[in-house]
């Protein structure tokens, strides 16, 4: 394996940078949503798919960038991508759940 030349280390920097941004900007809309969502205890419906949809990209950004998946394999990337969506998909069900019994 060849060391990092000084150009690569600077692309390498700009990319996690990037990818910081992204994340926080994704905390910031998951954010907004969560205080626009409706009142009381319960979130609507939307506020919930934004977090969720948001925590997917911030989610597919740390295995990228930051755990470097993005060099895997497509078929690693496929089993995490499916796990995301599973674990995502289990807390909009869950919500809904919740939210049909009225709890």
């Amino acid at each position: 394996m060849s060391a990092l030349t000084p150009e690569d280390g600077h692309a390498w920097g700009r990319r996690l940078v990037r990818a910081w941004v992204i994340l926080a900007g994704l905390t910031v809309v998951s954010v907004g949503a969560a205080l626009t969502g409706g009142g009381g205890h319960r979130s609507s419906l939307v506020a919930v798919l934004v977090a969720l949809v948001a925590s997917f990209i911030k989610a597919r950004q740390v295995l990228d960038h930051f755990l470097d998946l993005r060099r895997a394999g497509s078929g690693w990337r496929a089993v995490f991508t499916a796990l995301l969506l599973v674990i995502l998909g289990g807390c909009l069900i869950l919500y809904a759940i919740a939210g049909w019994r009225g709890g």
